[in-house]
């Protein structure tokens, strides 16, 4: 049974026409009594307010209110950029500071904290999504399903079905007196039912998406400026110019055919035996877990066992683990055997980042003393604590490891000393992953970085490592 999600990207602020598409939308949704999640610009809601649109304030509070960024098209620094060119810590603090105010916006706007976040034009980081989780944002529309970096996420490309029908992004210029033919209802039914079967086969999740502007408008409002408007790699003209024009408007036939496409969307959906609809609140109410989970000394030797084998997330006992997390319970214990001279009887499941930096890849065997590894622990657990991450490079005494080396050699010394009932004088380690297995599950391969606002020539590269650093904080969501 796929859970199945209808949205709306609630973000333009220039076509004052599109303030009457999402009434009309968000009054359909009412009608058919089916949940709605609105993805919500800071922007837009701040553009509704100053224009005294209370009626579509009112309509928008009667739904799921998403956070889709505090802009739509201005932003100080995209993204893409700060994304790769700050330390991690500092990009996360910028997304912070640009990124809080149109949260609170919108709530204070709407009168709900918004539940999810979806960045806009592909224009997202790691750091941004992670600075989004520390701001108190339920979960992420448009990561992995699952956990990363300890929070929710649900995909949101490759699992959607276009709520726009047969709009498009085609107008010729010279012919702007030519509006566009009235949608074909049935067709786009075809199109669509096509769609959400196919995925339906092969997913758990679908994401009915569509934009308010589109059923007013036959091309995007801005679109064309925003080329101009970074050309530089950032605004030249902040916030934006009143010059930008508004796009051709669709015939009153094309809108009503385009809403009646809803409207009959709307109702096949609910029709489906094998259909799910719901909302991000409810489907985090599923998948949260309790805030303190504790593990007992022989639980953790068996996940040990399990990450030592192949390097990868873990899910026993009700729970799953990501790599990272396996590092930090192992730390634990042989920081808490240093200073207390035993082994603990139970440790406390300590969600962690993935290493913000590059992990040392192994080249050869690596041997470890008892010194070295109590050292490298007490280090490792410290970086913890200060950061809530692992090392992407330890110094573990006097041996340089990576967070892969690092997983194993301490789950054979934890292991072999519960075994033998002695401390190991050392441990060696022939191999070790520097990326766990997940890494290559489609959820984070897949991902994709692009935009219309950043600088000439950016490379994405940088942004997809990172991510793929984070699939040592990637584990699986255990449904209640």
């Amino acid at each position: 049974m796929p859970d199945v999600i209808f949205a709306l990207d609630v973000e333009d602020p220039v076509n004052e026409a599109s303030d009457d598409a999402v009434l009309e939308l968000c009054n359909l949704f009412c009608r058919e009594d089916v949940p709605l999640s609105l993805f919500l610009a800071g922007e837009k809601a701040r553009v509704l307010r100053q224009r005294g649109r209370r009626d579509v304030i009112e309509a928008l509070s009667r739904h799921e209110i998403c956070y889709h960024g505090n802009y739509w098209g201005d932003f100080p620094i995209p993204a893409l950029e700060y994304g790769q060119d700050m330390t991690w810590d500092d990009a996360v603090a910028h997304a912070l500071r640009v990124e809080l105010p149109g949260l609170h916006d919108v709530a204070e706007i709407t009168g709900q904290f918004p539940v999810a976040w979806c960045c806009h034009q592909a224009q997202q980081c790691p750091q941004l999504a992670y600075a989004l989780k520390l701001a108190g944002v339920r979960c992420w529309a448009g990561g992995p399903r699952g956990w990363m970096m300890n929070w929710l996420s649900w995909p949101r490309s490759k699992c959607v079905v276009s709520l726009q029908g047969s709009w498009d992004n085609r107008v010729d210029p010279t012919r702007r007196d030519e509006l566009k033919e009235p949608a074909d209802v049935e067709r786009d039914m075809w199109s669509m039912r096509v769609a959400y079967e196919a995925l339906a086969e092969r997913v758990d999740f679908i994401c009915f998406a569509g934009h308010p502007t589109c059923f007013v408008t036959a091309d995007w409002g801005g679109l064309y400026e925003y080329a101009v408007l970074f050309r530089d790699g950032g605004p030249v003209a902040y916030p934006r110019p009143s010059g930008i024009a508004h796009s051709q408007p669709r015939s009153a036939e094309d809108r009503a055919a385009a809403l009646r496409f809803v409207r009959e969307t709307v109702r096949w959906v609910k029709a489906q035996p094998d259909a799910n609809i719901t909302g991000y609140a409810a489907l985090c109410a599923l998948d949260e877990e309790p805030l303190v989970q504790w593990l007992s000394l022989p639980q953790m030797l068996e996940i040990a066992r399990e990450a030592q084998a192949v390097l990868n997330y873990v899910t026993a006992f009700g729970m799953s683990f990501s790599p990272a997390d396996i590092v930090g319970l192992l730390a634990f214990a042989c920081q808490y055997c240093w200073h207390n001279g035993a082994w603990p009887e139970r440790l406390p499941v300590q969600r962690l980042l993935g290493p913000t930096q590059a992990p040392l890849a192994q080249t050869g065997p690596v041997t470890m003393t008892r010194e070295h590894l109590f050292a490298g622990a007490l280090s490792c657990y410290a970086t913890m604590m200060d950061h809530g991450r692992i090392p992407g490079v330890l110094r573990a005494g006097r041996v340089d490891v990576g967070p892969g080396t690092w997983l194993r050699a301490l789950a054979q010394f934890v292991i072999q000393s519960r075994d033998t009932g002695e401390l190991p004088l050392e441990v060696t380690v022939e191999e070790a992953d520097t990326l766990p297995a997940c890494v290559e599950e489609p959820a984070i391969g897949d991902r994709r970085f692009g935009s219309t606002n950043h600088r000439p020539g950016l490379s994405y590269e940088p942004l997809r490592e990172l991510l793929r650093w984070q699939s040592w904080s990637y584990r699986p969501a255990m449904r209640r």
